[in-house]
């Protein structure tokens, strides 16, 4: 359950076969569950900044092609992930009539129904109702008695998502200001790459005073060396966390358990109870598809693949 917060901003519920809107004042919007995806999950971590970067794999193969945003925020145990497409909702909201100066926040049906009780209308064709936890929209015919949304008094969540190219939207008057800002911003870090680059010969000058008063070792070929040594640390973390978000992500079978993640100095293991060779290979597909260098073996009813870093 979240904690609400009144808000002066008008709330309305926007779907795709809503009217436009004639306004002038500032409103917060909630799309309707035809705009995003959800899930609800239960993962292995403790933090919501942890399932962050797993989002995206959770959703691979789900989503229509296209450029995502993800959010999420924890429920009781569980986690309800979101992915939604930010370019189809701000184009969605321009044609409602609403424009930057007028919005307020924007909302999710799921954060902002959680307590929905029976099917709501929300227009001529369509209600929203929950099942299984998840708000959906619905086609009129399944529920004709249901009530119209009310939202004259309405309490929002904390769970308002933030959507990228913001400017989309943006009535002319929006643009013009937003233009003379740009110009100001223009001229004032002209001016400051001007004193930064004093700055920097400065520091320049001084820096070569140090290595040779100090006798430091300063050529190309020893900084070269420094930057390649930190690069192929760098891309091992990155593989590491790569084999261990997908690893975490991989639904096994009822019998099956992971038993243990090792990481030794050339390999991450991955060790799962299992009945034979087939089926811990079945069970880690998408780790071998997803990392060709990996090796595998069966024993005592121990299945463990090791891929290469």
């Amino acid at each position: 359950m979240n904690l609400g917060f009144k808000t002066k901003a008008k709330a309305f519920f926007v779907d795709v076969d809503s009217p436009a809107y004639l306004l002038d004042e500032p409103v917060n919007v909630i799309l309707s569950p035809s705009m995003y995806w959800v899930k609800r999950v239960t993962l292995p971590v403790k933090y919501l900044r942890d399932v962050k970067s797993l989002i995206p794999s959770l959703f691979e193969d789900h989503l229509p092609e296209g450029k995502y945003s993800y959010s999420a925020y924890k429920e009781g145990d569980e986690f309800l992930i979101f992915a939604y497409n930010d370019k189809e909702i701000l184009d969605l909201i321009a044609a409602k009539g609403i424009t930057t100066a007028q919005l307020n926040n924007i909302y999710l049906a799921q954060s902002e129904f959680e307590t929905l009780e029976g099917p709501r209308k929300i227009n001529d064709s369509s209600i929203i109702d929950r099942q299984n936890g998840v708000v959906i929209k619905l086609p009129l015919a399944l529920a004709p008695e249901a009530k119209p949304l009310d939202l004259s008094d309405h309490t929002f969540s904390k769970q308002n998502i933030h959507l990228t190219r913001f400017n989309q939207i943006a009535d002319k008057k929006s643009q013009v200001i937003f233009a003379s800002i740009l110009g100001f911003l223009i001229v004032m870090f002209a001016a400051e790459w001007l004193i930064t680059a004093s700055k920097v010969r400065t520091l320049q000058e001084k820096q070569n005073e140090v290595f040779s008063q100090h006798k430091l070792p300063s050529t190309f070929f020893q900084n070269e060396a420094i930057h390649a040594k930190l690069n192929n640390t760098f891309e091992r973390q990155i593989r590491i966390r790569n084999v261990l978000n997908l690893a975490l992500t991989i639904k096994l079978a009822p019998h099956e358990r992971m038993e243990q993640v090792q990481l030794e100095k050339n390999k991450i293991g991955i060790v799962i109870t299992t009945d034979s060779l087939e089926s811990g290979r079945k069970s880690l597909s998408r780790l071998r598809k997803a990392f060709k260098r990996t090796s595998d073996r069966f024993e005592n009813g121990t299945y463990v693949m090791e891929v290469m870093l």
